[in-house]
């Protein structure tokens, strides 16, 4: 009995060490094709961030430009939106936040933006834009299938930093 047990320990014994070795050996297989080092440095801004509306597109709808405002007619079950596109002119990062006066006008009428904000308040995480960089933000509106046919109150629509 004593020599059967040492006859199995032996052979678990080069079963195990057999494994290591094969492990070991597929882990220093591979061959490193490329290495290298990344040095990172923040750039000081040269001025603070500022941040322009250099670009207005809407879905559907017309945007005028002196008034700046959206007219759009939107049937029920749609969906349409307004883009902003917001650059950086300045010399350091800036945040953009949105602001929708009232989110929901009407049963069925929801607005939203991205970044998003709650009704009637700035939204409270906005697009960070470093210096330079430019950033499309939208306002959208979707109309429920059963919601009332008719014009809505104004509602007010403010991109800010």
């Amino acid at each position: 009995m004593k020599k059967l047990l040492t006859v199995s320990f032996v052979r678990a014994l080069i079963i195990t060490v057999i494994s290591a070795l094969i492990i070991v050996g597929g882990v220093y297989a591979y061959e490193t094709l490329w290495s290298g080092k990344a040095v990172i440095t923040i750039e000081a801004p040269t001025s603070g961030g500022h941040l322009e509306v250099t670009g207005v597109e809407v879905r559907s709808g017309t945007w005028d430009e002196s008034s700046k405002t959206w007219t759009v007619s939107i049937p029920r079950g749609g969906i349409t939106e307004l883009d902003f596109q917001i650059t950086n002119t300045g010399g350091d990062a800036a945040t953009c936040y949105t602001y929708i006066s009232n989110r929901n006008p009407a049963p069925g009428v929801t607005l939203n933006s991205v970044p998003s904000c709650p009704s009637g308040n700035w939204s409270t995480t906005g697009w960070v834009l470093a210096a330079g960089d430019s950033k499309w933000l939208d306002f959208n509106v979707s109309v429920s299938a059963d919601a009332q046919p008719g014009t809505l109150p104004e509602i007010e629509l403010r991109i800010g930093m």
